[in-house]
């Protein structure tokens, strides 16, 4: 069976949404494991996976539409749209310290202003 591309912008977006938010909430679930960012940095299967969570939301983030970011203007979409680039490009040089401020702070504040937006797609 070929699945065929939807061609609706709109739901493109809200299932990428949707994609995005489950990514963040893994990281955020899988950094609430190590009590620090020094745990996190010494729980190398736990620091990857945290990692790897933020890339696909990341990835996520850059397959949204312009049309659809510009709805919602409040977020830090340039940061969020420039994450992997920090994690992929300088893996050994990651800062824990700030991997896990950003998963344990930011994310979930990042979670709690797209929830609105999700619990109307869902």
């Amino acid at each position: 069976m070929n699945a065929q591309p939807h061609t609706d912008q709109r739901f493109r977006d809200e299932t990428t949404l949707l994609r995005l938010v489950e990514h963040l909430s893994f990281a955020a679930a899988d950094a609430a494991k190590a009590p620090s960012a020094a745990d996190l940095e010494d729980n190398r299967p736990l620091l990857n996976s945290v990692a790897m969570e933020l890339i696909q939301a990341q990835e996520a983030a850059n397959q949204l539409s312009d049309a659809f970011i510009s709805e919602i203007p409040d977020l830090p979409w340039p940061q969020l749209r420039g994450l992997r680039n920090i994690i992929v490009h300088e893996y050994d040089a990651i800062d824990a310290d700030e991997l896990y401020r950003t998963v344990t702070v930011d994310v979930p504040h990042l979670i709690e202003l797209l929830q609105p937006i999700v619990d109307d797609i869902e």
